[in-house]
This record gives C-alpha cells, sequence and structure tokens, in this order.
C-alpha cells in the first residue's frame, strides 16, 4: 500500500502541479514577470496542492495494494488459514488514519501559511509590475469601477475608458488617449495612471441634469489593490486562518445576524476537517471495493480511483460554488461528499464481508 500510496501521491501532485504552472504561464509569466518570484509563488502553493493529492492518493493506492492482494490470491491463502478477509482492514484503517492527520496539519498550518505569503507576493507582483493586471483591448471590471483598456506596450496604453463611483457617491466617466502606467511603492495602491489629455464627465447622484465636466492636459488616476484583488483585505481571509482562529472568527460572529461571510467562514473551518477526513473514508471505500476484484486489481483499482476521485471533487467544487453563489450551508456541503463516500464504503463492505 505504501509503495502504491507513493506512485499515486505522485500523480496527482503533479496534476495539481501542471495546472498551477499553467495558471501562472497564463496569468503572470505571459507578461514577463520575474521568474524568481514566479518560483516563489509556487513554493507558496505547495501547501494545498500536498493537502488535497493526499486523499485521493489513499483513495488510489488502497485500491491499487488491495487488487494487487486479491489477484495474489492472498485473500484465499488467508481464507483457508482461517483469517477471516476483515482482519485486513485495520491496517488498512491505520494508514489512511494517519495521511488524514498529516493532511490535515498541511490543510490546517501550512496552507494558511503559504496563502498569505503568495498573497503578499502576489500583491507585490503586481504592484512592481502593473501591466500583469491590465490585458490589451479587455474589459475589466471590479467593485466599483469599469475600465476600458486599449492596446498595452510595456508601461504604456493607447487609451483608456473608466466608468467608477467617486468618494460622494457620484457617477464619473473618465477617458484619455493615452497613459503612462506607472508602479506604486504602496501595496494599497496597485498602479497610478498617469493620463494625457484627459476628460472627466461627472454626474451628480441627487440629479441626472447637474453634471460637471472637466478637460485636463494631464491627470493621475489610481487603481487601488481591494478593487481588483478579492482577497485583499486589511483582515485576514477564511483561507488565510487556522481551524482554531475560523472557530474564534464564528464563535464571535454568532450572536450577529447570519450572512453570506459568516457562511464562507463556516464553510472554511468544515473543509479543514473534510478534505482530510476524506482519506480515511477513502481507504474504508477502497478495501471494500478493492475485494471484488479480479483480475488485473492494480489496473483496475487505477481506472476506478480516478472515476471516484473526479466524483468527489465534483461534490465538493460544487458545494463550494452552491455555497458561496447561493449561500447554502457551508457545513452541510463540505460534509456531503465526505457522507457519500463512507455510505457507499459501508455498503460494499456489508455486501463483500457479511454473509
Amino acid at each position: 500500500m505504501a509503495l502504491y500510496f507513493i506512485a499515486a501521491f505522485l500523480f496527482f501532485f503533479l496534476i495539481f502541479f501542471v495546472n498551477q504552472i499553467l495558471l501562472m504561464a497564463e496569468q503572470i509569466l505571459s507578461k514577463h514577470a520575474p521568474i524568481r518570484q514566479v518560483l516563489l509563488l509556487i513554493a507558496y502553493s505547495l501547501p494545498s496542492i500536498v493537502a488535497t493529492s493526499a486523499p485521493f492518493a489513499t483513495l488510489v493506492g488502497t485500491l491499487m495494494g488491495i487488487g494487487r492482494f486479491v489477484s495474489d490470491r492472498e485473500f484465499l491463502a488467508m481464507t483457508a488459514l482461517g483469517v477471516p478477509s476483515s482482519f485486513a482492514i485495520v491496517p488498512v484503517i491505520a494508514v489512511g488514519a494517519a495521511i488524514a492527520l498529516a493532511s490535515f496539519v498541511s490543510n490546517d498550518i501550512l496552507l494558511p501559511a503559504g496563502t498569505i505569503q503568495f498573497n503578499r507576493l502576489y500583491k507585490k507582483i503586481l504592484t512592481s509590475t502593473p501591466a500583469i493586471e491590465l490585458e490589451s483591448d479587455s474589459v475589466k471590471r471590479n467593485q466599483d469601477a469599469i475600465v476600458v483598456s486599449g492596446t498595452v506596450r510595456e508601461n504604456s496604453m493607447d487609451g483608456i475608458l473608466i466608468i467608477d463611483v467617486d468618494a460622494s457617491g457620484n457617477r464619473r466617466i473618465v477617458s484619455a488617449s493615452s497613459v503612462d502606467i506607472i508602479p506604486s511603492s504602496s501595496l494599497d495602491i496597485m498602479m497610478t495612471l498617469s493620463m494625457r489629455d484627459a476628460s472627466v464627465f461627472s454626474l451628480r447622484k441627487d440629479g441626472r441634469l447637474d453634471f460637471d465636466r472637466i478637460r485636463a492636459d494631464g491627470l493621475s488616476y489610481n487603481i487601488l489593490t481591494k478593487n481588483l484583488l478579492s482577497s485583499y483585505a486589511s483582515s485576514p481571509s477564511p483561507r488565510e486562518m487556522s481551524s482554531r482562529d475560523l472557530y474564534g472568527e464564528l464563535v464571535r460572529r454568532r450572536s450577529e445576524k447570519p450572512s453570506r461571510s459568516t457562511n464562507m467562514y463556516l464553510m472554511e473551518f468544515h473543509k479543514k476537517f473534510a478534505i482530510p477526513l476524506a482519506a480515511l473514508f477513502f481507504s474504508f471505500l477502497a478495501f471494500s471495493l478493492g475485494l471484488g476484484a479480479k483480475s488485473n486489481g492494480q489496473t483496475t483499482g487505477f481506472i476506478f480511483g480516478l472515476i471516484i476521485a473526479v466524483f468527489y471533487w465534483a461534490l465538493l467544487i460544487g458545494g463550494q460554488t452552491l455555497s458561496m453563489r447561493l449561500g447554502l450551508n457551508g457545513a452541510l456541503m463540505m460534509w456531503i461528499p465526505d457522507v457519500a463516500i463512507c455510505g457507499f464504503g459501508a455498503a460494499f463492505l456489508v455486501l463483500r464481508i457479511l454473509p
């Protein structure tokens, strides 16, 4: 089992690692960000990859190991010697529990630390290389503004249109024929747009017929980090917190009215436990399924493992999406995949072992 687990872990680790590299290539490498900082971003994302790969590796590794046991007639030999097949479930569950514990440590300690460092470095890269966030001939929508950018070359742009709201709540339309993109020394400001031949059209919120029109040879427009990065906040996000911190935050919010923000903390808290414990439930299910292997146990176990992994991943991602967008209970959405896996495991075990 240990050998198959290592092989399966490397397989899933490679898949998630390559996916992370492709995301980096699309978002950052294609904009010529410093390679050293990109490598650091990949390193900071490793805890997330490890925490996700371990449960799936437990599933596939156990299926392949038990399949090999069945193919080599080891269970038949055990039965002939009077040792029941259920005896082998003890080491299987022990391995699953050990992997679940290691996955929890990665998910609860290393993941928040890596996420904090990742977000901090990502902000630094964006503020030092602001053209990463601006794409040529594109439309970007954030919390308070819509930015329509022209062609971006190095640190300049041949035109821009911004629709936003000022501090007084008045709607503004800002445009310029050419723009210089200036990096910022502050993490709160992502970039400064130095506009030439700029025009500002401001509509008063208390009357559509009341407006101001301004023309300027030069205009500086600051784009705030919090308006472009959802992860940017003065307080840690749920993903940047340990289970203990999340529990303390939930206790503090207990007297408040339920909100989508509180549901996010609830979902992240239960996710800290649901994903690591999936390794234990996967080992239980894999043992139950592995007993039914006839021949080519390793190949069959690998194929079935991938199918079950996709099924679990779809339930998990679907639960997160429903929780974030529709406000469904975050705790329930995180435990549904584990309950399904454990239920299937118990059902198959009853069919395979009990008379």
